[in-house]
């Protein structure tokens, strides 16, 4: 073999792929980083900066809107849709989504353009090629549309685009009801759109616990008036100069509804279709197979982010993305460990999951006992009328901690006591015996521990 280029090559630069290459520059090789698209990849440029500014503006403006309650005067409360679009793309600047000198200024060289392997030491990209000692495949996913005639036909937002409409529609369709479907939801419904949500499971939220998928679909429905519909397969698309229209199967009957916009938050996709046959990496539908060292079935090539399937999270992404990285050129050996990674669907209250729930303790047979708390039980509730939610913690028949599942106002912040819990093996006593502040909505958690113990 003749010299190569690089001694790593990184192929795409969101957050696995991120924190890969700025890792190897540290450790002083060689590297090279391949985007096809804007630099920062899907969760800076859009999904989690410009979710956060998203929601978060709408939030605020719905608690601001049913401020009365509290002695507020806002019945004429108003909002400037460009001037929320103008903060959302400053959220995205400001956290250098687009912008490639992160890499540059860490000594890392940039390509720009798809990345194709014609061999196993090497990829082509916008007709150079690259060759590399050893590689980084971190290509995310793509929007998955299986199965819907019509799609081709018809001018849809996808989950990265709908947040910059440049106006907002009157009626909007939003397809598939997991946390990212009932993210947009509630975000165009907070604003005033007309919304209707539609999920082929018999629930939203089908990957959450019962009682969760329970609390945001009353939420979405009595708050915010969105038109939930699940058990519905939409089958077909089309559009006219009326406006778009789906078409479903519901109660074996198929149905239509007609909308000003459509946005398809359908279950994503990996990004598989990068030549991986010419380099020897097996992969199916369900995404890039790996080992425990997230190594591919080519033994100089490794993989990160969601494009190796499972859970998806930027915090999972750049865990994976470090992981491999020192494995790759350190031969460090080390074994991916997902306990106490959370995941959480930002909603208002939010909902936020850890460890293993009921459902999941009985796939793998592990047996277990677990207790709810609603949180109209702790006086946060009252200080701030809100009492849709609860606290879940599951433990095995010792006390240990398997998981938990908050739906509260904070529960991205509730969470982590938890996910520490579970990370160090802690049992419920111990979590029962910790003080919490007795105002907030972490009490919750401190109670349901002490029921379970």
């Amino acid at each position: 073999m003749g010299k190569l280029d690089y001694q790593y090559v990184v192929i795409g630069s969101g957050a696995a792929g991120n924190a890969a290459a700025l890792m190897a520059a540290g450790l002083g090789v060689r590297t090279a980083i391949i985007e096809a698209d804007r630099w920062g990849g899907t969760t800076l440029n859009f999904r989690d900066i410009p979710y956060a500014a998203a929601l978060g503006f709408a939030q605020q403006y719905a608690e601001a809107v049913a401020a009365s309650r509290f002695g507020m005067s806002s019945s004429t409360l108003r909002f400037n849709y460009p001037t929320l679009l103008n903060w959302q793309a400053a959220a995205v600047r400001r956290a250098g989504g687009g912008n490639r000198k992160v890499f540059e200024n860490a000594g890392v060289d940039c390509y720009h353009g798809f990345a194709q392997f014609v061999g196993s030491h090497a990829v082509v990209v916008d007709g150079q090629q690259i060759s590399g000692e050893k590689f980084l495949i971190a290509t995310g996913t793509n929007i998955a549309v299986n199965g819907i005639v019509g799609i081709d036909t018809v001018s849809c937002w996808s989950p990265d685009t709908a947040l910059r409409m440049a106006k907002l529609p009157q009626t909007l369709l939003v397809i598939g009801g997991g946390s990212t479907g009932c993210e947009l939801a509630e975000y165009f419904a907070a604003l005033g759109v007309s919304v209707a949500l539609i999920e082929a499971q018999d629930r939203i939220l089908p990957h959450e616990d019962p009682e969760a998928s329970e609390v945001i679909d009353k939420h979405l429905r009595e708050r915010f008036g969105v038109k939930v519909l699940t058990k519905s397969r939409v089958i077909a698309l089309s559009q006219d100069m009326s406006g778009q229209q789906a078409f479903f199967v519901r109660d074996n009957q198929e149905k239509s509804i007609q909308v000003e916009a459509i946005v398809l938050a359908t279950t994503p996709e990996p990004t598989t279709d990068i030549g991986l046959e010419n380099a020897g990496v097996k992969y199916s539908y369900r995404g890039i197979q790996v080992d425990q060292n997230l190594r591919t079935t080519n033994r100089h090539i490794w993989a990160a982010g969601d494009v190796i399937g499972g859970e998806s999270s930027t915090e999972k992404a750049i865990y994976e993305g470090k992981l491999a990285t020192l494995n790759a050129l350190r031969n460090s050996g080390n074994i991916v460990n997902y306990t106490g990674f959370a995941r959480m669907t930002d909603t208002m209250p939010k909902v936020a999951k850890v460890g293993l729930n009921e459902i999941e303790c009985l796939q793998i047979k592990q047996k277990q006992k677990s207790v709810i708390v609603p949180i109209d039980a702790v006086s946060a509730s009252n200080t701030h009328d809100f009492r849709a939610g609860f606290v879940k913690l599951t433990a095995n028949l010792k006390g240990q901690l398997l998981g938990a599942t908050v739906v509260t106002p904070e529960a991205d912040l509730v969470i982590q006591e938890v996910a520490l819990a579970i990370r160090n093996g802690l049992k419920v006593e111990e979590l029962a015996g910790t003080p919490h502040v007795a105002s907030s909505w972490s009490e919750a958690v401190r109670m349901a521990a002490r029921e379970l113990a």
